[in-house]
């Protein structure tokens, strides 16, 4: 996760190239848009994959195609060959990702489930953080030192990805699932699941999937929009202004993973409730302040504790989204319910690059809004999902 979080800034940061600055702001919107693309096309191809042949095969082999992309990557020097390298990377990404929360929630205990389906892709945001904040401390050396930098800390996480990774068992509830009963007992002795927690039937597969599509939506555009393109956007006028934006958002959301590894286990609905509630809140008072949004002093505080509550959102999801789908179709189902706010945020990038700022505050305002009421309808129809098993009845 921390490789995707670098994977993931890359593009938004590179708008500070030459050869990208100059592009013409729709085609910079196909270019900001391209990490999504190829993300979605990984979760799905992928997800399914995963479940079919297993989670520890996926979570390996999603490293060739980080490390092609990452060469390429270093190697491009204008748009296309960009373009390609991060798109073998994002594909790696979104395999990893699906399959990363599945694994997680089959193999860890049900009373750690929560925090660590929370702390796993908090590691995004870390990795965010450090490869803007070197670029924000690199910003006048030339394009090249800053793809050094780029390289040593990506190839040096995906070496000890290599070695983690080996040492990860298959998930047990996968292979009992599987038919594989002694393979299951073996390893889920070895790593100690003694309580597989309360077992309740699926819930509604559809109306599941239109309520994470609708909180994904709500959450995963307020959280690009507001931490990836509003810099490119409305401050490209303003030297390292992109990069500043990216360090502070991508600080706020980090700080908040930690948090929200407590805060999860209050009952996921109420924690749901809260999140959206309070990103709906803060959105408000950005809103508020929008004559003064291009002073940093007052915009980037706004943004960090805006950006912490969207990792609260961000946690929610990546909870709900394991925890809510049975294992035979967990990871495609993961990343199925990613199509919508994936789609929508391709589509947001191209409608926003016309918007006045004022339209694109307001724009996140109403998806924070349509979250937050999305959490409350699930708080009455839904399951609580803090102590279940991941094996449901049937």
């Amino acid at each position: 996760m921390f490789i995707w979080g670098i994977i993931a800034s890359v593009a938004p940061l590179a708008t500070q190239w030459p050869f990208i600055s100059s592009l013409p702001r729709t085609y910079e919107a196909v270019f900001l848009a391209v990490p999504s693309i190829f993300l979605l096309i990984g979760d799905l191809s992928l997800g399914r994959l995963s479940d079919l042949f297993g989670r520890k095969v996926v979570y390996i082999s999603t490293i060739v195609l980080y490390l092609l992309g990452i060469f390429i990557i270093y190697f491009a020097y204008s748009v296309v060959p960009l373009i390609i390298g991060i798109a073998l990377a994002e594909i790696g990404v979104g395999g990893e990702e699906v399959t990363a929360l599945s694994l997680i929630a089959e193999d860890v205990p049900v009373k750690n489930r929560g925090r660590y389906l929370v702390l796993v892709p908090n590691m995004n945001n870390v990795g965010s953080f450090v490869i803007a904040f070197l670029f924000l401390y690199f910003y006048s050396s030339s394009i090249h030192t800053q793809k050094i930098y780029f390289l040593i800390l990506a190839v040096a996480t995906v070496f000890l990805a290599v070695y983690t990774r080996s040492r990860v068992p298959e998930s047990f509830r996968w292979l009992k699932e599987k038919g594989r009963e002694e393979d299951a007992y073996e390893i889920r002795r070895e790593i100690g699941v003694e309580d597989e927690g309360i077992s309740v039937r699926e819930p509604n597969y559809l109306f599941t999937v239109i309520f994470l599509g609708i909180i994904g939506i709500s959450q995963y555009l307020t959280f690009g929009l507001m931490a990836y393109i509003i810099g490119p956007y409305y401050f490209s006028s303003e030297p390292n202004f992109t990069s500043e934006i990216i360090v502070y958002a991508m600080a706020g959301a980090s700080v908040a993973g930690f948090i929200a590894m407590f805060l999860v286990n209050m009952g996921r609905k109420r924690y749901s409730m809260l999140s959206y509630f309070g990103g709906m809140v803060t959105m408000i008072l950005i809103l508020a302040l929008i004559r003064y949004i291009s002073y940093p002093t007052v915009f980037l505080p706004l943004l960090f504790m805006n950006m912490m509550f969207s990792e609260f959102a961000w946690a929610s999801r990546t909870t709900l989204e394991p925890e809510l789908f049975r294992t035979a179709h967990r990871s495609y189902s993961i990343g199925l319910v990613r199509i919508f706010p994936m789609l929508a945020y391709i589509a947001s990038i191209y409608t926003t690059a016309s918007f006045s700022l004022d339209q694109y505050i307001m724009f996140n305002l109403i998806l924070w809004t349509v979250g937050f009421i999305a959490t409350v309808i699930w708080a009455i129809y839904g399951i609580e999902t803090k102590n279940i098993s991941m094996d449901f009845s049937r």
